[in-house]
């Protein structure tokens, strides 16, 4: 007996650790840097103007104004007292044109961004307003090439509704070097039709990869298969019911989280984007909790709108970030939530059939939905810390020692 004990004892330690590992992989966080030794252009495409921005390490732009006569380089301090030189050099080393001729840059303003290993200086410039986007741009650029042979510039679409293109900082459209610096950017191919397309898809990726709704989810749809009888779970009889049961939380999930997406767009409602995001995480835990120790039995369509509710205020929030939202908004909204109900659809389809067929097995009360409850709520409690109290070094310290600890 006491054998038995020991080695169930491991067992369930064995699996502590290991839903520990999981939460510490799945709370990780991916950041986007720059390089070094390159220059970039970064456009925002309108229907009715193009904006943009130009960035350079300080380093480079140093070199390529071969600093002032005083002998002083440009710092992060001094920026914007020294926005005339970097403009001059700019309007020779860069050239626009479209069908109709050339096309001003006009200076917008200069910003810095530190990221630690470099400063960058960014200076933003309209090149097209108050006119319909042309079919191309022709582009001369040859900043620091005559400093650096090896000198890489890259162009990046930041925004284009049309293409489906928001918020980007990685896909590169075009690259200049000194041996290949005029390049034509298409930007004809695209119509409303292809950034609705665009849109839909991107709620279907946001799903995907919007792992706290997908965990809310899945904290829902892992009872349905099993009742509540004598306190303990026992396995449904039919089909027709527990799949009954997954379409009305779903539903309901979608109008709450539909109403707070329209609202949050249409600026009617407004919450603090920590409160959101920490709520969000508050509810993978109260959902979870509900399979360890069940309180709400039939209201749980309630938790399911409220906390619904604050779900789409965080949809609301990712389309704001990525200016998503600045063009053709109704077509937005309505692509966004129907690749999000799209990428909802596919989760259930794979999900929930899996749960049915092993529900029968001993195997699934005691362990999955157990272990799979308490791990949803660590990774819930170390989200709602994260969100709502802590500052991300230490945050990222707790994760580092967790890692250790399951090392």
């Amino acid at each position: 007996m006491r054998l038995n004990h020991y080695c169930c004892t491991r067992c369930h330690f064995a699996i502590l650790i290991a839903l520990m590992t999981f939460v510490v992989v799945f709370s990780a966080n991916s950041l986007y840097a720059h390089s070094l030794g390159q220059s970039y252009i970064y456009l925002k495409i309108y229907d009715d103007k193009v904006t943009g921005r130009f960035e350079i390490t300080l380093t480079d732009l140093n070199k390529a104004l071969s600093r002032s006569a005083d002998g002083q380089p440009i710092t992060k301090y001094n920026l914007t007292s020294r926005t005339g030189e970097m403009h001059d050099y700019y309007l020779k080393k860069v050239r626009f044109s479209d069908s109709t001729g050339s096309l001003p840059i006009r200076f917008t303003g200069v910003d810095i961004m530190d990221i630690g290993r470099a400063i960058f200086a960014q200076l933003n410039f309209t090149l097209i307003e108050d006119r319909s986007t042309p079919e191309s741009l022709d582009i001369d650029y040859s900043v620091m090439f005559d400093e650096d042979p090896d000198h890489l510039a890259l162009l990046v679409i930041e925004q284009y509704w049309r293409a489906h293109i928001f918020n980007n900082e990685s896909q590169v459209s075009l690259s200049f070097s000194p041996e290949d610096h005029r390049h034509q950017l298409d930007i004809a191919n695209y119509s409303v039709l292809d950034g609705f397309k665009g849109i839909i898809k991107m709620g279907i990726k946001h799903i995907g990869k919007g792992i706290d709704h997908i965990l809310f989810l899945v904290a829902l749809i892992l009872p349905a298969a099993m009742l509540r009888r004598d306190n303990l779970w026992q396995p449904v009889t039919e089909f027709r019911p527990a799949f009954i049961y997954v379409v009305k939380i779903v539903t309901l999930f979608t109008i709450a989280h539909s109403l707070t997406l329209s609202l949050a767009a249409l600026r009617i409602v407004e919450l603090p984007s920590r409160l959101v995001e920490s709520i969000i995480a508050l509810s993978i835990a109260v959902a979870a909790m509900d399979i360890l120790f069940p309180i709400f039995h039939r209201k749980i369509g309630w938790v399911v709108f409220i906390f619904g509710l604050f779900h789409g205020f965080g949809f609301a929030s990712i389309l704001v970030h990525m200016g998503v939202l600045g063009e053709h908004m109704a077509l937005s909204l309505l692509g966004f939530n129907l690749g999000v109900e799209a990428g909802q659809v596919v989760i259930i389809c794979l999900v929930f059939p899996v749960l049915y067929f092993i529900r029968q097995y001993d195997f699934f009360p005691k362990i999955i939905m157990r272990y799979g409850a308490v791990a949803l709520i660590m990774m819930a409690v170390l989200w709602f810390m994260e969100r709502a109290f802590l500052e991300d070094s230490f945050v990222n310290m707790i994760k580092t020692s967790l890692s250790l600890l399951v090392s």
